[in-house]
């Protein structure tokens, strides 16, 4: 019986330990702290990149095609052809949604960037909040372990936030928009799909695979600020470039 209860502690002790990160940083310098903060900090600044990269992305190739609806009144139903808008009756044009117009816009790649340079900042933030770079009269004190904390909780809290939006939005072109227009390219004209199809193809997948990375940086950088904070450091480093 003394055996289970001593078992019981010891599991409590061990998940209220998990429950610790932000809140008990080691007592004992690190030599590795450092370079995993650099780390942290480059897998951060690739991701900015990477979100000005989609910021600059652009469907500029697809602005003389377009999806044409139904008359007004109707609802669109199955397949939508896509159409080059110089190639319809006059009539037609203003029912011609240029393709451009339903795809990704660079605006929300915008909210990316401004998300990674705001990680950025709160990682640096983070760095040198940490015991590790406090004097020693410093480390281990209530203001230090207080700063800690809260500079943990800011960093990790941004690092989620941006990961979602990349995740969310990625996932609605790929699970969506981009199935969608493919399905309406199939219902086109013959010469409209050998003229745009493979591009319009390899330039949706550069768009997720821009996303991909963005999105693995990020976990990369979230990752290291979880294990800096419970106290564990690795040479690991996994950037995309």
């Amino acid at each position: 019986m003394n055996k289970f209860k001593f078992y019981v502690i010891v599991i409590g002790v061990l998940a209220l330990a998990s429950l610790a990160a932000c809140a008990q940083p080691a007592n004992q310098p690190q030599p590795d702290f450092f370079s995993q903060c650099q780390k942290m900090q480059k897998n951060i600044e690739q991701a900015r990149s990477i979100a000005l990269d989609i910021q600059h992305f652009n469907w500029n190739e697809f602005a003389a095609i377009g999806v044409l609806y139904p008359p007004q009144g109707i609802c669109p139903v199955g397949n939508l052809p896509i159409v080059e808008k110089d190639s319809v009756d006059k009539k037609l044009t203003e029912r011609v949604v240029p393709l451009p117009e339903g795809l990704p816009s660079s605006k929300t790649a915008e909210t990316y960037y401004v998300q990674c340079d705001n990680c950025l900042k709160l990682a640096i933030k983070f760095c040198s909040q940490s015991p590790y770079n406090q004097s020693a009269g410093m480390a281990g004190s209530e203001n230090a372990t207080a700063q800690w904390q809260q500079s943990c909780s800011q960093l990790l809290s941004a690092l989620q936030g941006a990961e979602y939006l990349a995740f969310r939005d990625k996932s609605i072109a790929a699970d969506y928009t981009f199935p969608k227009l493919f399905a309406y390219f199939t219902a086109s004209d013959e010469n409209v799909k050998q003229k745009y199809l493979d591009k319009f193809t390899a330039k949706s997948a550069a768009y997720i695979k821009l996303h991909d990375e963005l999105i693995h940086n990020i976990q990369q950088a979230e990752q290291t600020a979880t294990d800096l904070s419970n106290g564990q450091f690795s040479s690991e480093y996994t950037p995309v470039q």
